[in-house]
């Protein structure tokens, strides 16, 4: 009868535990449902913003514009009133599409800045259109997983499993082609030039990616998820080494 008894006793605590962890899920879900859905209006850049010209003038050039960004994806210091950056300098170059934010702008800034490499690291630059940068979601600052596509096999090789954004910048190389009656044509081919902070190790796959004609693309990655290098992604293998 004692045992009877102290097993029901530990069913009900075990019972009550399971329904406290599923009210604390559904409140964590409902929060993070809410960061997704709730929208804040701040300004972002729609022109490229160099380093060192005045928020004044690229405000009047109309190269920043309100915007509503869900509450989920607000960057540290973003700005709803252009009053904030009143007087103030870009401190870096800013791309379309990027949030502005008090930490990308100063009172005072120096051309020709050496990048803030972090101890240890290396920084390199490599090109990447609008859906390799995250369809422009990947800003400074971001850490970032490197990718490169194997649209043979449909799979990706992860190159670099984290690294952070040094800086972002615009890059219009121009595309030399011919037409049926010979003569040639050019047009000017947007992209974006990132530049990342990598160990020796992962500058020097990156290199040879680059030199080998590789499609490489950055991806942000979600909780809970682990990549690690060399690592394929497929549908038969997706996240797992």
């Amino acid at each position: 009868m004692d045992r009877r008894r102290i097993l029901l006793v530990v069913a009900a605590v075990v019972a009550a535990l399971g329904l406290v962890l599923v009210l604390v899920y559904a409140r964590s879900a409902d929060t993070r449902a809410a960061e997704d859905y709730d929208t804040v209006t701040t300004l972002k850049a729609i022109e490229p913003i160099a380093l060192g010209e005045t928020f004044d003038d690229a405000l009047a050039a109309g190269k920043v514009e309100e915007q509503r960004v869900p509450r989920g994806q607000l960057l540290d210091g973003y700005v709803t009133d252009a009053a904030t950056l009143d007087g103030q300098l870009a401190a870096m170059d800013i791309a379309v599409g990027e949030q502005i934010t008090t930490a990308k702008f100063a009172e005072e800034v120096r051309t020709g800045v050496v990048l803030p490499v972090p101890a240890g690291m290396l920084g390199q630059s490599v090109q990447l259109d609008d859906q390799g940068r995250v369809a422009g979601f990947a800003s400074p600052g971001d850490s970032v997983a490197v990718l490169v596509a194997s649209a043979e096999n449909q799979a990706a090789l992860v190159l670099v499993p984290e690294t952070q954004i040094l800086a972002v910048g615009s890059s219009s190389p121009i595309a030399t082609s011919t037409t049926e009656e010979g003569a040639e044509t050019t047009d000017a081919v947007a992209n974006t030039v990132v530049t990342l902070a990598l160990t020796p190790e992962g500058a020097l796959d990156l290199t040879a990616a680059i030199d080998a004609g590789a499609t490489i693309t950055l991806a942000i990655r979600g909780e809970g998820v682990e990549l690690e290098r060399g690592q394929t992604l497929s549908e038969d293998a997706a996240l797992s080494p």
